[in-house]
């Protein structure tokens, strides 16, 4: 009973200061209105649920998420008048978000053939049900995020990269999967544990590189980060099977990490990998 106080108190925090930064920034030019801020896409519950917990990661909401002629059409609950406790009302719109005519054209196609591999889906069905995150910033924008100004990208993630961190400390995630410019990996500050080394190479992509680092959540809780290069979509330089085939094999990564074996990574005989941070995400320093 304590565990379930002590969670429901840490979330109606963060809904407090997820819902402050909107408040704060709803009136710039570029937040889309009418809108929310968005802590989390999917089934908390599920989630919490779930074998192996994971979460995936982009850069903030789609506009798509607010389509102008029914802003709240997937976010039904928020339609309604407040007839019962508003935080419960918010996050009943969050955890339907993927049964309530989700934005699928972005999900489908990015990361739910690799959840798939992991036995988990953003839709349920699976034995592991998946959040979506975004590191930089819970609103909606337009223009989309890499067209923002450098100073709005600022005024965005200043606050919005904390609360992620905050999110993240609560969700305590098994797996966090990563697609964005390499750049943005500066931006997860937990605490290294081991870092970044290839777990799975595509030679035929250039190569395509998957790599992982372990992070530190808590005193008693590691985190495995996966990161592979995007294109249009996240993972998008690489076919949904060969997606699906990485998502296997971190799900045998993870399942013998828990049970403390020692594993070796599936590095192509062919390719010698730099391990080089630059050489692998080929970020700047702009982004911090």
């Amino acid at each position: 009973m304590i565990f379930i106080v002590t969670q429901e108190e840490k979330l109606n925090q963060l809904i407090k200061e997820y819902w402050e930064m909107y408040e704060t920034h709803k009136d710039y030019s570029y937040v889309i209105k009418p809108s929310m801020p968005i802590i989390y896409f999917g089934d908390s519950k599920e989630y919490f649920d779930s074998p192996i917990r994971i979460i995936t990661v982009g850069l903030n909401p789609s506009k798509r998420d607010f389509p102008n002629d029914d802003p709240f059409q997937r976010f039904q609950s928020m339609k309604q008048d407040h007839y019962y406790h508003f935080n419960q009302q918010y996050i009943a719109a969050l955890d339907h978000y993927f049964k309530e005519n989700p934005y699928k054209s972005w999900y489908d196609p990015s990361f739910e053939p690799l959840l798939n591999g992991l036995d988990a889906s953003f839709y349920g069905g699976k034995e592991n049900t998946a959040l979506h995150t975004d590191i930089c910033s819970p609103l909606a924008t337009m223009p989309i995020w890499e067209d923002l100004s450098k100073e709005e990208k600022h005024q965005l993630q200043a606050k919005g990269v904390q609360l992620w961190h905050q999110l993240v400390e609560y969700l305590q995630p098994d797996i966090i999967l990563i697609s964005v410019a390499g750049e943005h990996l500066t931006k997860i500050k937990f605490e290294t544990v081991r870092d970044w080394e290839t777990i799975y190479t595509v030679p035929s992509y250039r190569p395509y590189l998957m790599n992982s680092k372990k992070v530190k959540l808590s005193s008693k809780k590691e985190t495995a980060v996966y990161f592979g290069r995007a294109a249009e979509l996240p993972f998008g330089m690489v076919s949904p099977d060969i997606q699906y085939t990485i998502g296997s094999c971190i799900k045998t990564l993870t399942e013998k990490s828990k049970h403390k074996s020692s594993y070796l990574p599936f590095l192509h005989p062919e390719l010698e990998a730099e391990q080089n941070d630059t050489g692998l995400f080929n970020w700047t320093e702009e982004a911090q």
